[in-house]
């Protein structure tokens, strides 16, 4: 599985063992749907590297024999030339990345202007980093969700487009936050008391 895909080079390999691409994405989206649910309940302790794996290990495990693992393989966007973390570095960008997390407390206490920028930056971070050969935006996005839920803040991603979502993540890949930033703004609907 060095390259991961099926035969047809359009699907990754799965435990499912569907080839076609519109019967796997239908039946991925349902079986993640239902997993999401499980997380979202969850109370974790710390929001740590572990924590995201565990989340990606929860919402593929019954797809890809690699859920919960970080990827061996280099990857890009298919619209870009630049390469997420090189695989092999996916270890020290994460201990990078969860570092300055614990450092800032993980993102307690802040007012929600400052909250929507610290979480965009590890937003950006995070996708930088894509530490999974599929399903990083899905991990990603419910770790958000989760940290933000921990520290009082509702995370609704359903405030922005995915199109925008898709954009602001790209900029802040070439190095401008200020869209995501906004994103972030926009999807922070109110604190609880």
């Amino acid at each position: 599985m060095a390259n991961y895909f099926t035969n047809s080079h359009e699907v990754l390999d799965n435990k499912l063992n569907i080839t076609d691409p519109v019967l796997f994405n239908i039946k991925e989206q349902s079986i993640v749907t239902k997993k999401s649910a499980i997380i979202l309940k969850e109370f974790p302790k710390v929001y740590n590297f572990d924590y995201l794996k565990h989340i990606h290990k929860v919402l593929f495990e019954d797809i890809y024999d690699f859920a919960g693992n970080t990827r061996t393989v280099n990857i890009t966007k298919p619209d870009s030339n630049t390469p997420f973390a090189h695989f092999e570095y996916i270890g020290s960008g994460a201990e990078r990345i969860f570092s300055i997390l614990k450092q800032q407390d993980y993102l307690a206490n802040l007012k929600r202007e400052d909250y929507a920028i610290k979480i965009a930056d590890l937003a950006a971070d995070l996708n930088a980093l894509h530490p999974f050969r599929e399903g990083n935006g899905r991990s990603i996005r419910l770790f958000l969700i989760k940290i933000s839920d921990h520290n009082g803040f509702i995370l609704d991603y359903s405030q922005v487009s995915s199109k925008d979502l898709i954009q602001a993540d790209k900029e802040a890949f070439e190095g401008n936050n200020d869209s995501l930033i906004k994103i972030y703004e926009k999807a922070i609907l109110a604190t609880r008391n």
